[in-house]
């Protein structure tokens, strides 16, 4: 299946957009190769009230009026490659009106971080101008500056599509031999992720379950998160990015050996999401899935990174942590993730926020 939202400014004719629908769909079949019966389209009018541009509201609001803010940060047409049914509701940020209590989902970088063997070195910093360099020439004013030295999977990152493959097919039936070069990719590489600005749920797990954290080696399935979200009462909507938390990173972070042990997602839980029709989703273990274990129908190790990346277009955003905001019981937050534009990489370091008004 695959959806289209449409953000415009309300006040098209139902005529007007049966054409749009009409259009998109057609452009779907005829570039996609998606069959019309599996395209479906969702428009969201946006009142003018709601929409910036140039630095002031499309329509000021009057004064005293209740708005319904969508809390979307950019208009235009996004799409995502799911599973099931056309959703019911998408996901929105919430009102950030007034006081808002930030919470940051970045593990501290430096070295003896857990490293998966693949994506060793990991992490240094070297101190490379000292302050009494040039003090002689410069006094009273000095500086110091050090040179950075990581690979793009390590520490708290996020996963560009470039990073995975299906038969040597990226996501959106993208040859990898069209698209791969020494030098990195010349499509779907880290750079072309945008600012994820999006509603955000947290699933406890282990909380749903009553015990701090999961034993290593557990695969989180489907049915863990169905039965996390009715004991939280919450949803994971469309747009949205789900993060899922094991308590890996609490009991073992300090323990590179134990770390890499952790817990992870089964397939059925990657299936499970990419239903749902999220944006990106994120763990507070190593890989996202559990480090090793095949999965029996897929013969592949690191499922949900097949399911997820290359079959859904779906980002992962891995060494997370997640222990402030579950022990503050916020499993409903606006989510903020800006990935560094390294050109052609397949991945990037970033520094997650999850806010909370009031």
């Amino acid at each position: 299946m695959v959806v289209v939202q449409v953000e415009w400014l309300a006040g098209r004719s139902p005529k007007q957009k049966e054409a749009l629908v009409a259009e998109i769909t057609d452009a779907l079949k005829r570039i996609g190769g998606a069959e019309q019966e599996n395209v479906h389209v969702v428009l969201h009018d946006i009142p003018p009230s709601n929409w910036g541009r140039a630095g002031e509201l499309v329509e000021p609001p009057h004064e005293g009026s209740q708005e319904d803010s969508t809390g979307d940060a950019a208009a235009g047409i996004k799409t995502a490659d799911g599973r099931g049914e056309e959703p019911a509701a998408r996901a929105t940020l919430p009102d950030l009106d007034g006081a808002a209590r930030v919470f940051d989902l970045e593990q501290p970088r430096e070295e003896g971080m857990p490293v998966f063997p693949a994506h060793r070195p990991g992490y240094s910093y070297l101190l490379h101008r000292h302050h009494e360099d040039e003090y002689a020439d410069t006094k009273p004013r000095t500086s110091a500056s050090g040179v950075i030295i990581c690979m793009e999977h390590t520490g708290t990152h996020i996963d560009a599509l470039c990073h995975q493959a299906d038969d040597l097919t990226l996501h959106g039936g993208v040859p990898v031999e069209d698209v791969q070069t020494g030098k990195g990719f010349t499509r779907l590489g880290v750079e072309e992720v945008p600012p994820i600005i999006a509603s955000g749920v947290l699933l406890d797990v282990p909380a749903s379950k009553g015990v701090e954290d999961l034993e290593q080696g557990y695969a989180v399935t489907d049915a863990d998160l169905e039965e996390c979200c009715g004991r939280q009462n919450v949803t994971v909507e469309p747009g949205s990015v789900a993060l899922i938390r094991t308590g890996n990173a609490n009991r073992y972070w300090e323990d590179p050996e134990g770390y890499l042990a952790g817990p992870g997602m089964a397939a059925s839980a990657s299936y499970w999401l990419a239903e749902k029709g999220v944006v990106a989703v994120g763990a507070d273990n190593m890989a996202w899935d559990v480090i090793g274990a095949e999965d029996p129908d897929l013969g592949v190790i690191l499922p949900g990174h097949l399911i997820l990346l290359a079959r859904n277009g779906i980002h992962i955003i891995e060494n997370l942590q997640l222990e402030e905001l579950a022990a503050a019981s916020q499993h409903r937050f606006s989510f903020f993730c800006t990935p560094l534009k390294f050109v052609g990489a397949t991945g990037s370091p970033v520094r997650p926020l999850a806010i909370v008004s009031g």
